[in-house]
């Protein structure tokens, strides 16, 4: 009972954080130190304008996360190759789905995050080590 209560409370609160509103500061472009441009869109929908900058910049157009938003996902250049930590990386140093690595253990499977997308399952790997699973919907 106790953990169908906590269960719930963290799912609530992780729904929470998802639903936060996007402010005009927070729609423009965002330039990475690395080069990779995050783009945003002000609505739940993209506008033709926004299509056309996020395909301009390689990416996608396609709805994300449960709410189903337009979000513009971007390939990262060096998708797949081998990492030990974030470090190593334009997105994060994730676990390679192939691996059998399991938490806190070390691991030579640490591959470079694919897109810029925020949603999915992804297991990490800092310092050569795996970490945590998180799942973001």
């Amino acid at each position: 009972m106790i953990r169908s209560a906590i269960a719930l409370l963290a799912s609530a609160v992780m729904l929470a954080a998802c639903m936060t509103p996007v402010t005009p500061d927070d729609t423009d472009a965002a330039i990475a130190p690395s080069g990779h441009e995050t783009i945003r869109f002000d609505g739940k929908r993209a506008t033709r304008a926004e299509r056309v900058a996020c395909e301009s910049a390689g990416g996608t157009v396609g709805p994300g996360g449960m709410l189903g938003f337009d979000q513009c996902v971007q390939p990262y250049a060096d998708a797949g190759a081998a990492c030990k930590s974030a470090d190593d990386c334009l997105g994060r140093c994730l676990l390679s789905p192939d691996s059998d690595g399991e938490m806190g253990q070390p691991t030579d499977d640490g591959v470079c995050q694919a897109t810029d997308s925020a949603f999915g399952c992804m297991t990490e790997v800092d310092d050569g080590a795996v970490q945590w699973t998180l799942c973001i919907d």
